[in-house]
C-alpha cells in the first residue's frame, strides 16, 4: 500500500510522506545515510513493502530471516511509531553507522515498545540494514 500524500510519512518526519520515505520505498531512490535507510525501513514495516524490506537488508546477514518472516513480523503489528534515539556514523561518506530507535506497536488490545540499536553497512554502494547491536 503506498504512503499516500499529503500525509506525514510514518516514520515520524514532518515531511509529506512522497518527499520522504516513499521515494525509496517506491521510486527506486536509494538512501544516502544509514539513518533515511531506518527510517524508510519503518515505513516499510507500516505500509507492508516487504520486498523493499528485504532488499534493504546485507546479503551477509540476510541468511537470518526470510521474506515470510519479514511479512509475518510487519503485517502482525498496528505500528503506531518511530522515535530515533542517537545514531553514529551513517553519513554520506561513512561506511558503516548506527542508529538507536525505539518502535511502538499494538498487537491485538495489547501495545508494545522495541528498542534497538541497528547496524548498518554499505553494500555495493547501497546503505543496507546488517544486523541489530548486541
Amino acid at each position: 500500500m503506498p504512503l499516500a500524500a499529503p500525509n506525514y510519512c510514518p516514520c515520524g518526519s514532518t515531511v509529506a510522506a512522497s518527499q520522504c520515505c516513499s521515494r525509496f520505498i517506491y521510486q527506486g531512490q536509494a538512501a544516502s545515510t544509514a539513518l533515511e535507510l531506518m527510517r524508510s525501513r519503518y515505513s516499510g514495516h507500516v505500509c507492508g513493502a516487504i520486498e523493499y524490506l528485504w532488499e534493504t537488508w546485507s546479503e551477509s546477514t540476510r541468511h537470518r530471516t526470510s521474506i515470510a518472516a519479514i511479512r509475518e513480523w510487519a503485517t502482525s503489528c498496528e505500528w503506531l511509531g518511530l522515535e530515533i534515539l542517537d545514531w553514529q556514523g551513517g553519513g554520506h561518506s561513512d561506511s558503516q553507522g548506527t542508529v538507536t530507535f525505539s518502535a511502538t506497536y499494538r498487537i491485538g488490545q495489547q501495545t508494545h515498545r522495541h528498542l534497538e540499536k541497528s547496524a548498518f553497512c554499505r553494500e555495493n554502494g547501497f546503505w543496507r540494514y546488517f544486523d541489530h547491536c548486541a
